[in-house]
């Protein structure tokens, strides 16, 4: 009982946090069923509410019973998760993103638990640097070592998320505040996950940040301790460049060119995957491009709204993982999980997960 009172206690702190109330926000919203030094009380874990109240909390949470006693699997402070500079983002959407992410791995594993899924290695062997990664080129070169060891060649990568997902690297799609990208980590030291933000429409931007989190998790405890963060991430960045335009395409058809038509950028952009604006910057930092030419790109992005625009523009389609939603719906027709508990794990309605769960 005396778990079931702590796990209580700090689910329905989650709970609330992700519905971004505070305690007397909460009372407001049950009515006056419940006071705020109640609430508080089942925060510290040193009272139970009655049933009544149990049903009431659910509903106005927006959340099953089954979420307040259901046992942590992991931690989120394994996650760093961090916005962009000059962010808005107010700290509750910062603390409700948090306890988002945390549900969501927490259901993910769970469904791999009831399949009795094991991990796959993301690599057959550590890739392990024989020097500390202090700059670009040594992120450069370990890409190059990724996709050989996955067999890519040079081209291009199609699907980002399933790509990574093949690999043993659980990737999923979050609702999130404009400026988180995303956000990675290793859960319980053994299973490597990836966040993504879904709201962000810019798929470029999205399968950038895919690679760049995998270098965190890959190469996080062999970065040059005279690297400040800044500069980290700037050679993960290098290394999803890399990762999704090997470096090899630009030299075999830019080299020695005095001028590159930007409709053969955009040609890249479309088949590659990634922004123009990444294509002139690893153009830079080959060479291809000199830093006069670099700067009056950039001139032209801040003085012509339309030229911006046409270089800013995404041009990619990738369709979302539906792992996840697959492996729910493989334990519901193998009868592993009930109805309602696959309309909980999917966050869907009883009757849609019925009519989703026609098989042969």
């Amino acid at each position: 009982m005396e778990n079931d009172l702590m796990t209580f206690a700090k689910r329905l702190q989650q709970a609330r946090l992700k519905a971004r109330l505070s305690m007397e926000k909460l009372c407001e919203k049950m009515n006056g069923l419940v006071t705020k030094q109640a609430i508080s009380k089942y925060e510290k874990a040193k009272m139970m509410p009655s049933s009544t109240i149990l049903i009431s909390l659910a509903e106005v949470l927006d959340c099953d019973i089954d979420y307040f006693f259901r046992p942590f699997t992991f931690e989120l402070d394994q996650f760093k998760v961090s916005f962009r500079k000059k962010s808005d983002t107010t700290a509750g959407d910062q603390k409700a993103l948090k306890v988002q992410i945390q549900d969501e791995v927490e259901r993910y594993l769970e469904i791999e638990d009831v399949l009795q899924l094991k991990p796959t290695a993301l690599l057959s062997e550590p890739l392990v640097p024989s020097q500390p990664l202090s700059s670009s080129s040594d992120m450069v070169e370990m890409a190059q070592k990724v996709r050989e060891a996955w067999q890519l060649g040079n081209a291009p990568i199609l699907n980002a998320m399933e790509l990574l997902e093949a690999h043993g690297i659980k990737v999923l799609l979050t609702e999130a505040p404009e400026d988180f990208d995303g956000v990675s980590g290793i859960v319980n030291d053994i299973t490597p996950v990836i966040v993504l933000n879904s709201t962000n429409t810019h798929i470029e931007r999205r399968r950038l940040t895919s690679f760049h989190e995998l270098s965190h998790l890959l190469f996080n405890d062999y970065f040059s301790t005279n690297l400040t963060e800044h500069q980290k991430e700037n050679l993960c960045n290098a290394f999803a460049n890399e990762m999704l335009l090997p470096s090899a395409v630009l030299l075999s058809q830019f080299e020695g060119k005095n001028q590159i038509a930007y409709a053969e950028l955009e040609a890249l952009s479309v088949n590659y995957g990634i922004s123009i604006d990444a294509i002139i910057y690893k153009l830079k930092d080959l060479g291809i491009v000199g830093d006069k030419r670099y700067r009056a790109f950039c001139i032209q992005k801040r003085k012509s709204p339309a030229f911006n625009e046409f270089i800013v523009k995404s041009r990619f389609t990738e369709k979302a993982t539906t792992r996840f939603k697959t492996m729910v719906y493989n334990a519901l027709v193998q009868e592993l999980i009930s109805t309602s508990k696959a309309a909980s794990l999917l966050g869907e309605s009883i009757n849609t997960v019925r009519k989703y769960a026609n098989s042969l």
